[in-house]
């Protein structure tokens, strides 16, 4: 076995200290345990010829992903899109909605990946380039007309609606594991980082993305003499661009 150095100076004066002496067992113990590093293991105990290549499986999807299985890990990689996915205020509804469940079967990859686990833990990123722009409305009104005036003055106005907030999250087997928290979307386009982390049972696995948007109104046009009349409702849809999701499956 190899060299292993003292944890601390073994001096005469030190020999009542128990503590440095019971840190040398630990190493030992360790090694009997299965804990086996650079440090207690020759360098040619392993050779290149003992390393097995990993086995990669390609989803041809869609969705669509890549896993690379691994003797003490597998890697599962979705990454790509075929073009922006839009989601139209009309389909919005409350609590979050998966990223998968787009218009088209060849927009979910990126947002998803299904596979086999083996138990232990799960580690990964999702990262979203979202799109989001401020709303308005557009109105016009009419006030009542007063003397010397013979008629009601016209204008018209703008409402700029942009007070709603966004949210993102990743979901294991519809479990929420790490979310974003609250964001101001309506500013443009960014791109969101979300790690997260999870202990997992051997057996089937899912991982999606999903979103929620909070949406304000934030005044009513009421006033008292005055008449509004219809204007021009624009409210944005919630896009979604480059993406990539992955996870790593360390194994027990």
């Amino acid at each position: 076995m190899a060299r292993i150095y003292t944890v601390a100076p073994q001096l005469a004066g030190d020999i009542i200290f128990t503590d440095n002496q019971n840190a040398e067992l630990t190493q030992s113990i360790s090694a009997l345990n299965g804990t086996l590093d650079q440090n207690n293991m020759p360098l040619s105990t392993v050779t290149r010829a003992k390393l097995a290549a990993p086995t990669t499986v390609a989803t041809v999807g869609p969705p669509a992903w890549d896993s690379y299985y691994f003797q003490s890990q597998s890697y599962h990689i979705a990454e790509g899109c075929a073009g922006i996915v839009e989601y139209a205020p009309n389909t919005w509804t409350m609590g979050w909605i998966a990223f998968e469940a787009t218009p088209s079967a060849a927009d979910r990859t990126g947002f998803v990946l299904e596979f086999e686990a083996q138990e232990g833990m799960l580690k990964g990123e999702a990262t979203i380039d979202l799109e989001h722009r401020q709303s308005y409305y557009l109105y016009g009104y009419s006030t009542p007309a007063e003397p010397p005036e013979t008629e009601p003055s016209i204008g018209s106005g703008f409402i700029v609606r942009d007070r709603h907030t966004g949210e993102l999250g990743v979901f294991v087997n519809d479990v929420l594991v790490a979310r974003t928290g609250p964001i101001w979307i309506a500013c443009g386009r960014h791109t969101y980082t979300l790690p997260w982390a999870s202990p997992v049972k051997s057996g089937p696995v899912k991982v999606d993305v999903r979103w929620l948007i909070d949406y304000v109104n934030s005044r009513s046009l009421v006033s008292t003499g005055t008449f509004y009349f219809v204007g021009i409702i624009q409210v944005y849809p919630v896009c979604a661009h480059d993406r990539l999701l992955w996870c790593r499956n360390e194994y027990r």
